[in-house]
């Protein structure tokens, strides 16, 4: 009677790990492109403002289940300092960065990957000309200040980009809940809800 049970159990067992490995592979080949996000705010930057547009790049590897992957942010960040001795007038200055990490992605199951990335590829960049220092009211004053500001104000945006670009992209370990439709992505990444959209024409042949 056990040998009978174990004969009907074993295809039933090779049948479920077969579907298993089909929608782990199913789900690897349409993550295949790059994927943007929505503006989302980020906190605890030290800046008065930060905003960034997380950029997911999936490729597939030799195996069906697994690849590379880059993750990518275009941040900005926004500071005011009041007027003092120095700034006669309040001054808001603005700055934009990237940042970008690589790393492998193994697929878990049908909705959720595994990502180890590598720390040491992590870069960021934030462009000198791209920082704007505005005042609110121009003075005679501002241009030659607005020259003295501008090093501490590069100094101030390349920290604030960088600690933006570490809690967003560099402690992913895992991406949760994960339903592709076409060109629009929704998942999980840290506890938050994202909904990624791609490029019109990308979508990857299915098997």
């Amino acid at each position: 009677m056990q040998k009978i049970s174990l004969l009907v159990a074993l295809p039933l067992v090779a049948a479920m790990a077969l579907t298993s490995c089909n929608s782990r592979a199913k789900l690897a080949q349409s993550l295949q492109g790059q994927w943007s996000g929505n503006p989302e705010k980020v906190l605890d930057t030290g800046a008065a403002t930060a905003s960034a547009v997380r950029v997911l790049n999936f490729t597939q590897g030799s195996a069906d289940t697994e690849g590379t992957i880059t993750i990518s942010a275009l941040i900005t960040v926004e500071n005011t300092m009041p007027f003092n001795d120095s700034i006669q007038t309040p001054l808001t200055i603005s700055a934009s960065g990237t940042a970008s990490v690589t790393g492998i992605y193994q697929v878990k199951d049908h909705d959720e990957i595994i990502v180890s990335l590598d720390a040491s590829s992590f870069t960021t960049d934030v462009d000198p000309e791209g920082v704007q220092l505005n005042y609110n009211i121009l003075t005679q004053n501002s241009g030659s200040t607005t020259d003295r500001l501008r090093p501490a104000a590069l100094i101030l945006a390349r920290q604030q980009i960088t600690r933006a670009a570490q809690s967003l992209i560099t402690n992913i370990s895992e991406i949760d809940d994960i339903h592709v439709d076409g060109n629009i992505m929704k998942c999980e990444i840290g506890h938050r809800d994202i909904v990624f959209s791609r490029a019109p024409g990308m979508v990857p042949d299915m098997p």
